[in-house]
């Protein structure tokens, strides 16, 4: 038992953290609730809809996927591809894109197999296959779990209007949760992921740090191309917040949209929960540790449950009830948080039920756990490879200091098609095009 001048020390130190904490939550959730009051421009009748190419790389037979990929294929929009792709072509999710086509005979809908290996990241080595057959100028990505309402091609299309735009993301709602794994996971996207990302999109006027999220990013091909394309982050776990920094420094605005979309998780298990966000947590440590040493602000459960635990230690009633007053106001915040992102969404939130008044602390304490846990992993182990996440999340096998040649054996030079912007024409690529991955050239090789 601590001495009573100790223990009012230790309730001291530990309210004004825990107070810290709730401030700085509730700042970066106030962030949200701005993205959600932008107006999007009217679109400019002089522009028209440009076509959009959305690349949907796949990976087994996610929840819903079918509806998922029917999402997509409903759009609002006059003119869009779909393109789908898995590295490994015995992949069931290939079955599920067949089905998508019978069902969508009017929509233009290519399916990709095979994808050979570009790098270590096994997303961009997807992407980079699913990019060399798309034929239109603006590249949307696009995740297998995201279910958007009909509206969200024309939502992107209009953010990207202003020239100055370069990158256009989202605002993601976790939705759809039938298990406990599945409901930290969503509540985790709809407070800490949007909270972050927002707060980001604001001060990203400063900083020129933006954070993007790969679920969701519309840009023009050409554009990528001249930052490096897809060769540049082909061996980076953090791909997506990589693309969004080079499009920031090369004074591209990176423009967060207001039109919220629905990634969906229903029976996550709670292991996988945590195998993923300690893998992100590992990644951003590795991408700035100052900026991940705040993060731990942004969970003020602990610091508040701490704080509690202290006052009572300590005989200070008033800090303990000041404690659980603060406790209360988090739970309120998340569960509001959720309820706002999903019903923008256009899915219907959950009824709240007085057991998701115990998931959001138990969300909270989890994540403080991998926190900590993120300052010392340093590998990842993706698709049968173990690598190592090195500064800026730049990966390579353990045991090794680079890729293996014999997987990336270094092709003969060729010349790179010009991207339609180098040739003024802005809407579609030439069908003559050879199918190369953005950033293809010298030393780079082709993934068909």
């Amino acid at each position: 038992m601590p001495s009573p001048p100790l223990a009012a020390d230790l309730a001291g130190i530990s309210a004004a953290l825990a107070a810290l904490s709730l401030v700085a939550t509730f700042a970066a959730a106030a962030g949200v609730f701005g993205v959600l009051r932008r107006k999007i421009s009217p679109r400019r009748p002089d522009l028209g809809a440009p076509p959009i190419s959305v690349l949907k790389p796949l990976c087994g037979p996610d929840e819903g996927l079918f509806e998922n990929l029917a999402a997509l294929a409903r759009q609002d929009y006059p003119r869009f591809e779909l393109i789908l792709g898995c590295e490994d072509p015995g992949d069931p999710a290939l079955a599920v894109a067949e089905e998508l086509r019978l069902a969508f005979p009017e929509v233009e809908i290519r399916i990709v197999r095979n994808a050979r290996r570009f790098g270590w990241n096994p997303k961009v080595t997807n992407l980079a296959s699913l990019s060399g057959h798309a034929r239109h100028e603006l590249l949307l990505i696009s995740d297998s779990n995201v279910r958007p309402s009909p509206g969200y091609l024309r939502a992107l299309a209009e953010e990207m209007e202003d020239p100055r735009v370069g990158l256009v993301g989202s605002l993601l709602a976790g939705v759809g949760s039938q298990s406990f794994g599945a409901r930290l996971e969503n509540l985790q996207w709809s407070s800490f992921v949007a909270s972050a990302v927002s707060s980001a999109d604001t001060l990203s006027r400063l900083t020129r740090r933006p954070i993007v999220v790969g679920k969701s990013m519309l840009f023009r091909r050409g554009d990528l191309e001249r930052l490096g394309g897809l060769a540049e982050v082909k061996d980076v776990l953090a791909e997506d917040y990589e693309i969004g920094r080079r499009f920031a420094a090369a004074g591209f605005r990176v423009a967060l949209s207001p039109h919220v979309v629905a990634v969906r998780h229903e029976r996550r298990t709670v292991a996988a929960f945590a195998e993923r966000h300690l893998r992100w947590a590992a990644m951003r440590r590795s991408l700035s540790p100052s900026a991940y040493l705040g993060e731990a602000l942004l969970l003020p459960t602990p610091w508040l449950l701490a704080a509690g635990a202290a006052a009572l230690a300590a005989s200070r009633p008033g800090l303990a009830l000041g404690a659980a007053a603060g406790l209360a106001a988090r739970i309120a915040l998340d569960l509001v948080l959720s309820r706002t992102l999903a019903r923008r969404a256009s899915h219907p939130p959950r009824v709240v039920e007085w057991a998701d008044l115990a998931v959001v602390p138990a969300k909270d304490c989890a994540a403080f756990a991998l926190w900590v846990a993120g300052w010392f992993r340093r590998t990842v182990n993706w698709r049968g490879h173990l690598l190592r996440i090195g500064r800026g999340s730049r990966l390579t096998p353990v045991g090794a200091t680079a890729p293996d040649r014999q997987l990336f054996p270094r092709p003969s030079p060729h010349p790179r098609p010009r991207s339609p912007w180098e040739r003024g024409d802005q809407h579609e690529l030439s069908l003559s095009c050879p199918p190369l991955p953005l950033g293809e050239g010298p030393g780079v090789r082709a993934v068909g």
